[in-house]
């Protein structure tokens, strides 16, 4: 029996919540569904207001890719998104409900395994032409991209955004890592990016070590690394 992952969902209130009083029950309806649309989970849950800005609900869920919506039917409020969810890992999640429900972004998913400490090296992704770049040269100045980045105890989950109108495969897709100089590190992800949208998110796995982050003390800052040992996995 495949190990489930225990999600922690932060739901940050919309503004028409926000000024319900403090002893309002607000019901929040939780749906996860996979890319047939087949639900994987289905729930209400009844939340006290109270005085902080977001209500906290805890639910189990399935390895893989869902589609998360959340929705607080009297007040309006909708928040969607798209979440990936490592079998065994627990995980938590913060998702901020919109009055205007506005339909869910199309990120690119990059998640795996790391230890506690990969959280002080302040790991982040980060783009560049790739026309531009080779391994074990300087790199240029940085594209434009949104990342969001939540960091775990046992793992890592971000949801990239890039610019839609970039050519598949014209850019490369690197992981910048901070040193205790507060410089950075940089590697490189040997997959192809970006990747056009074909209506489910595309998923990017690399799990992390001690001994990988250790491996780059010492390699040069601000320069495009192709460490053999960093390993991915597209799908």
């Amino acid at each position: 029996m495949l190990a489930l992952s225990h999600v922690v969902l932060h739901i940050g209130f919309c503004n028409a919540i926000a000024r319900a009083s403090p002893a309002t029950t607000v019901a929040f309806h939780v749906r996860l569904t996979d890319r047939r649309g087949t639900p994987q989970f289905d729930r209400v849950f009844r939340v006290t207001r109270g005085d902080e800005a977001e209500g906290i609900v805890e639910f189990d869920s399935a390895f893989g890719i869902y589609s998360l919506v959340v929705d607080a039917p009297k007040y309006r409020c909708t928040a969607a998104d798209y979440l990936y969810f490592i079998a065994g890992h627990d995980r938590s999640v913060t998702e901020k409900l919109a009055d205007d429900g506005a339909p869910p972004a199309r990120p690119i998913l990059v998640s795996g395994s790391a230890p506690q400490s990969f959280l002080y090296v302040a790991p982040t992704f980060v783009l560049f032409d790739k026309s531009q770049t080779a391994c074990n040269k300087p790199l240029p100045t940085a594209l434009t991209m949104n990342v969001n980045v939540e960091n775990d105890q046992d793992a890592f989950y971000a949801s990239l955004y890039p610019d839609s109108s970039a050519a598949p495969n014209s850019q490369q897709l690197a992981l910048r890592l901070r040193t205790p100089t507060h410089q950075y590190h940089y590697v490189r992800l040997p997959v192809p990016f970006p990747v056009p949208w074909a209506g489910w998110p595309t998923s990017i796995t690399i799990d992390v070590t001690e001994d990988m982050v250790d491996s780059l003390a010492g390699d040069p800052v601000d320069t495009l690394l192709c460490p053999k040992m960093w390993r991915t996995s597209a799908g």
